[in-house]
């Protein structure tokens, strides 16, 4: 699934497995995850503190700082697509990297 600039024009369920099984199933916007995983789900601390992405049973050990950008890539899977080619990135700063030396932009 892929988005303009990263952001869903629609909400998307979270799929945060709480202690008790359960899934937390709230919706939120794409460019609210960093703050509904800490108000909700409470990842907070240092960012080099180890934690556990808890999305639909991954259960990956990654650092705080990460942990939006791994939903984002690997269980949103936010796209960002090149206007010119249609190539597409998962991180936004690759995309703006790509643009300044674009094939398609030359021709």
């Amino acid at each position: 699934m892929s988005s303009n600039n990263g952001f869903f024009p629609v909400p998307v369920s979270c799929m945060w497995n709480r202690p008790d099984g359960s899934r937390c199933d709230y919706l939120f916007f794409a460019h609210e995850l960093s703050t509904h995983l800490r108000e909700y789900h409470g990842i907070r601390g240092a960012d080099k503190l180890r934690v556990h992405c808890c999305w639909n049973g991954c259960h990956k050990e990654l650092k705080k700082e990460s942990l939006s950008r791994h939903v984002e890539e690997k269980h949103l899977m936010i796209m960002y697509p090149c206007n010119t080619c249609n190539k597409t990135f998962t991180r936004e700063y690759n995309l703006r990297h790509h643009k300044k030396n674009c094939p398609a932009q030359e021709q």
